[in-house]
């Protein structure tokens, strides 16, 4: 036995040991295999091991130290869990043998959640679900889930929107409260909000949109002045009849935004908002914030006045309807009475959009694709459709609308501003070699100023010497992102950006609304905070992912139905070191190629993004021939193999 002295030596002797081996936290992160890494807050990474993965899920916080496997590898060994931050998922229930188990729908968890009899809820093979964690894998290895929801089967009508909600926790419905605060309000009317607005009544405004719309949130009018046009845009205001902190705003806030899916409308408020009181409806008195702005012959603009007003439109006209105006000059079953208006507004557009070219920037026009729904809610078609000039010159005021409120905003020392800041910053370096070896330039650009942006990127559309630097450049930028600081938006190449145009379908322009209601009123402007903006931000990225991925999924159910052998035309949208991104031309539907598969002595340029093997390059904005390699709907998969 050992005396105390001893006793007490080898105790120093474990903490020395203990002492000397390298402890950090971090937190996990998965890859497509079984392996993973840990990532301290300091950008270190450590590998872990299939057996210690299998202890943690994405995203953990851990506490663990690093060991040697041999002289050139060490390895994490997880010594505590501290934080998780996956809790509930959606996925497919499957049952192996005497095992029920949910194959979770989750880019970063690779394996399938035991489901423990009592917490099934009758669930069967195949159903899609939305479960909860129940049981963290560590330490023991093994994870649980409670089924909270059985969501339906793959196959039943309009699941695929129904699950995307579930997924990415999208409300559905409106609570008896909100609905019942919406027709209070509705009933309510807006006589007693009219009081000192301007009566506006008279333009000749009207609303520009899809012929099924009902949530009109924008009209325009224009007349032809010694310089040029006054044109006005009037934007419903949903904020002069919501008030702040009631459910129908604090909904409103979580939802941040109206959600379109193929066959489903998720609306930020309840239609007696949207679609009535607050609608800019042809023949009715509505409350509109709206824009004067004098524009002259060569497109410069000025806000000449902004105003709260009483509005009344006089027509719902649709995009086809006005597109085929500005086309030929048919009135069709327009009243020839908005001809002067329409004409003026198709003239002003243009002006607008020749200054915009010149002086900013103009994003490619990309085509929408409408899918046609059977009686099962399954695709039947899918139709390419071509922007119109209707859709360019609303698309225009916006524009200008926007900016010169972003303006106007920061001249009253206020605002919720669109910032984007350009070029990633990890891309830099390469798109400034690209633009130096494409354009001839002494020395590699400096791009991080809006003038030097704009400059290179007017270059870039002009000089690309077969290679299309423009789209290659698109294809590296950054997201935008709301803020209360005065930033630059690179994209558009303005000097500030916000938007307010589409207060019923979006908070953030909603609450625009407000602060141009306080500045006009002289009273205290409501103030919005970053985690404010980046809720709302978090709630809008999670609803276009919801209606992508159920688009994505809808097409790919109709692209199985075509023969196994059949080839495509697709268009090269983006490429890695590995994989070549394809869109199919007549029908949008996206997927990838493995240039990993592509016979050859292939190389990657990373600053030209295309793949080349001394005869052939496969390049951004190409068409190449592709074939089905590996289709799977529910996963939104789609693998596709180069055609000669």
């Amino acid at each position: 036995m050992l005396d105390k002295n001893s006793l007490s030596q080898l105790q120093s002797l474990k903490q020395e040991i203990h002492d000397s081996v390298p402890r950090f936290e971090g937190k996990v992160r998965a890859t497509g295999g079984r392996f993973g890494f840990v990532v301290t807050d300091d950008n270190q990474q450590f590998y872990m091991s299939p057996e210690e993965m299998e202890k943690v899920l994405p995203g953990d916080r851990v506490a663990f130290r690093v060991e040697e496997v041999d002289t050139k590898k060490t390895q994490a060994i997880i010594e505590s869990l501290i934080s998780t931050e996956l809790s509930d998922f959606c996925g497919t229930y499957v049952i192996k043998g005497k095992g029920h188990f949910i194959q979770p729908d989750h880019q970063a968890l690779n394996r399938w959640i035991f489901v423990p009899p009592k917490a099934r809820q009758n669930a069967e093979e195949g159903m899609l679900v939305k479960a909860h964690l129940s049981q963290h894998p560590y330490p023991a290895g093994r994870a649980q889930a409670e089924i909270d929801t059985v969501i339906g089967s793959s196959q039943d009508a309009g699941i695929e929107a129904r699950y995307m909600c579930q997924k990415w926790n999208l409300a559905t419905e409106f609570s008896e409260t909100e609905l019942q605060q919406a027709h209070e309000l509705a009933a309510a009317g807006i006589d007693a909000l009219s009081t000192d607005r301007a009566d506006l009544t008279e333009l000749p405004l009207v609303t520009i949109d899809s012929a099924s719309t009902r949530d009109l949130d924008d009209a325009l009018c224009a007349t032809v002045t010694d310089t040029g046009w006054t044109l006005h845009i009037a934007i419903a205001d949903p904020a002069a009849v919501i008030q702040p902190g009631t459910p129908l705003d604090l909904m409103a806030r979580d939802r941040a935004t109206s959600a379109y899916f193929a066959n489903l409308v998720i609306p930020m408020l309840p239609a007696a908002l949207s679609e009535q009181l607050c609608s800019l409806q042809p023949g009715v008195k509505r409350l509109a914030l709206v824009a004067e702005v004098a524009v002259d012959q060569a497109g410069a603009s000025t806000l000449t006045r902004l105003s709260q007003a009483l509005v009344s439109s006089q027509a719902k006209l649709s995009y086809q309807q006005v597109g085929e105006f500005m086309a030929d000059g048919s009135l069709g079953d327009i009243d020839a009475a908005l001809q002067p208006s329409l004409d003026a507004l198709k003239d002003c557009a243009q002006a607008l959009a020749s200054q915009r070219k010149n002086a900013c920037l103009v994003m490619e026009d990309r085509p929408d694709y409408r899918l046609v729904l059977d009686e099962n809610g399954k695709v039947k078609d899918i139709v390419r459709q071509e922007r119109n000039d209707a859709q360019r010159l609303v698309e225009e005021c916006m524009l200008v609308c926007n900016r010169l409120c972003a303006d106007w905003l920061q001249q009253h020392n206020s605002g919720i501003f669109i910032e984007h800041a350009g070029i990633r910053t990890e891309r830099i370096g390469d798109v400034t070699t690209l633009l130096k070896e494409q354009l001839g330039l002494e020395k590699k650009p400096k791009i991080k100023s809006l003038e030097d942006y704009v400059s290179l990127m007017k270059q870039a559309a002009g000089g690309d010497d077969g290679l299309n630097i423009k789209q290659i450049i698109s294809r590296q930028l950054e997201r935008s992102n709301l803020t209360t600081e005065d930033k630059p938006h690179m994209g558009l190449g303005f000097p500030r950006y916000t938007t307010m145009t589409s207060p019923l379908r979006k908070y953030n322009d909603l609450l625009v609304h407000r602060m141009i209601a306080a500045i006009l009123t002289e009273q205290p402007v409501p103030a919005v905070d970053a985690p404010l903006l980046s809720a709302i931000q978090d709630k809008q990225a999670k609803a276009r992912v919801a209606a992508n991925q159920t688009e994505s999924w809808l097409k790919l159910q109709w692209l199985k139905t075509f023969p196994a052998d059949a080839q495509f035309d697709a268009v090269i949208q983006y490429a890695t070191a590995n994989n070549i991104m394809v869109r199919f031309e007549d029908s949008g539907v996206e997927g990838q190629i493995d240039r990993r598969k592509v016979k050859g002595n292939w190389a990657f340029d990373s600053k030209t993004l295309s793949h080349s093997n001394g005869e052939q390059t496969l390049a951004i904005g190409q068409t190449v021939r592709v074939s089905v390699q590996t289709l799977e709907p529910d996963s939104r998969e789609l693998k596709l193999a180069l055609q000669p």
